[in-house]
């Protein structure tokens, strides 16, 4: 079975394929150049494309870079390059930390107010609406990350901004829609005044705008919306301790002043990309709007169920006591002031999360770019590796963080039970972090279905055990749920990436690398 045809064949599925890994790989790419049974029979009298395929594969020694031209030899990266990477990666969470940072810090500080123009009773009822802006918008957040950075990884800013500006609008009228019902369920309740009812209400659809707003404008401008933050930060900081408002009248400020900079930002690029032709000429129509939220629906849930997971314990410490609606309670804000000196080493850690992941999915790719079949069998056990050191180094950088977290708390000279609650709390966010970062890796893996039933299961197990403890002891055994929901969701996120490891060549494959 040898001729001219056949051997022009053969060079050129080892010239551009040089690492074929078994005869079922040649008989894909000999049909997917559109050789049939039956013209393989007729042009190189072969019964079939396997027989081919068997035929070719048996060839490869006449081709000595067949199976060693991919170990090409890897340049390790030098400090300053892997230095850049690190700054990179870590800067892309630290920055949204800092803000949260200075307020926690600037809250603990007995600064005497001299001017009160809200009611301290707005505290906890400004607690529960955050919580319910990051909830709500970080679905959006989600879609407009993702299908923003599609079209921006096209180098098509243009398309990117009139893609985000519809997720921009259905989210805004989820908050409307969502502000009312709760300001209707206040008023029903009784929870407070009504005029701090309706304040909160039109707080929340503030809050979770600028949100999304900040990553529209986060996409088309990589240094904004970290100057936003910090920028709103030192306003914050003066408001406070210059000017001596109140944490939640320099917050209000703060916002205010926030939204109306990403507002104008806004629409600065709304009117800066109706200049500018799209890349492919004509602009692009968009995909129809049910077609969108098809798509990009899972992701939203995502960004819901994670941000609904870190704040159950909260939610159900913040509305109800006892089986009672508690907004406004000494407990609950000793119970949230404690949990957000737990929720700081969760937010300093995430940066370092998201840089050792990033590390392991390039590491990665990388074995599975250069990888031959004779070291197929020692890809698991790299990665195995590779994973347990990543571990391992976040999880010692996050007892570093608890240190440093209890030292606090010897300074701060708070009550017996409210350290505790901060210690158990840092245990509970420990766990989650071993599920965030096996999250990472299983998102670049394509596999947001299993994230989403795991994380959906350990959130209701969070929200129910918080519940049934704070309602049967108090509301400092919600932090309960917490542990347990972070215990099964790190479990079963870890269980996962060790069976796609197990396999690495098959999930990277189906992963669609």
């Amino acid at each position: 079975m040898t001729s001219h045809s056949l051997q022009n064949l053969i060079n050129s599925i080892y010239n551009n394929y040089p690492n074929v890994c078994d005869p079922w790989e040649i008989v894909a790419i000999v049909e997917a150049l559109g050789y049939t049974d039956r013209a393989i029979e007729a042009e190189f009298g072969c019964p079939n494309a396997l027989i081919l395929g068997q035929f070719i594969y048996a060839q490869r020694d006449q081709f000595p870079f067949a199976e060693t031209s991919s170990q090409s030899p890897k340049v390790s990266l030098k400090l300053k390059d892997e230095l850049n990477i690190f700054i990179t990666q870590f800067s892309y969470g630290f920055v949204y930390a800092v803000p949260f940072v200075i307020l926690l810090i600037l809250n603990y500080l007995p600064i005497k107010r001299r001017i009160d123009f809200l009611p301290p009773a707005l505290n906890s009822l400004f607690g529960l609406v955050t919580m319910a802006s990051l909830i709500t918008s970080s679905g959006f957040i989600q879609m407009i990350s993702r299908r923003g950075l599609f079209y921006m990884g096209l180098k098509d800013p243009v398309q990117a901004n009139r893609i985000c500006i519809p997720i921009l609008l259905m989210g805004v009228i989820t908050t409307i829609s969502i502000s009312l019902i709760g300001i209707l369920f206040g008023f029903y309740q009784g929870i407070a005044a009504d005029k701090y009812i309706i304040f909160a209400g039109v707080y929340y659809i503030i809050l979770s705008t600028i949100w999304m707003l900040f990553a529209i404008v986060g996409l088309q401008y990589r240094f904004a919306a970290p100057t936003i933050l910090l920028g709103v930060t030192c306003c914050f900081f003066i408001f406070r301790v210059f000017i001596k408002l109140s944490a939640v009248e320099s917050q209000v400020v703060m916002i205010s002043i926030a939204f109306i900079s990403l507002a104008i930002l806004t629409i600065f690029s709304q009117i800066k990309h109706r200049s500018i032709r799209s890349k492919f000429g004509e602009l692009v129509p968009l995909p129809h709007l049910s077609i969108l939220i098809y798509l990009l629906f899972p992701y939203f849930l995502y960004g819901v169920i994670y941000f609904g997971f870190i704040f159950a314990d909260r939610l159900v410490a913040s509305i109800t006591t006892g089986g009672h609606y508690q907004l406004v309670s000494s407990n609950n804000l000793d119970y949230q002031n404690g949990m957000d000196l737990a929720l700081l080493n969760l937010l300093l850690i995430v940066p370092l999360v998201e840089y050792f992941s990033y590390k392991l999915i390039t590491y990665w790719y990388d074995l599975a770019k250069y990888m031959t079949l004779a070291e197929v069998d020692s890809l698991a056990w790299k990665l195995q590796k590779k994973y347990w050191s990543s571990l391992s180094s976040i999880l010692l950088s996050f007892g570093i963080l608890m240190s440093m977290t209890i030292f606090w708390l010897a300074i701060l000279q708070r009550s017996q039970s409210a350290n505790i609650l901060t210690i158990v709390a840092c245990v509970g966010y420990l766990f989650f972090v071993i599920g965030l970062f096996n999250t990472v890796i299983l998102l670049s893996l394509n596999q947001l279905r299993d994230i989403l039933a795991m994380l959906s299961i350990a959130m209701l197990i969070d929200f129910i055990t918080g519940y049934l403890l704070s309602s049967l002891f108090g509301v400092y055994f919600a932090v309960i749920g917490l542990i347990v929901g972070s215990i099964l969701f790190a479990i079963t996120s870890s269980q996962k990436v060790l069976k796609a490891i197990e396999r690495a060549e098959y999930c990277y494959f189906y992963s669609g690398y």
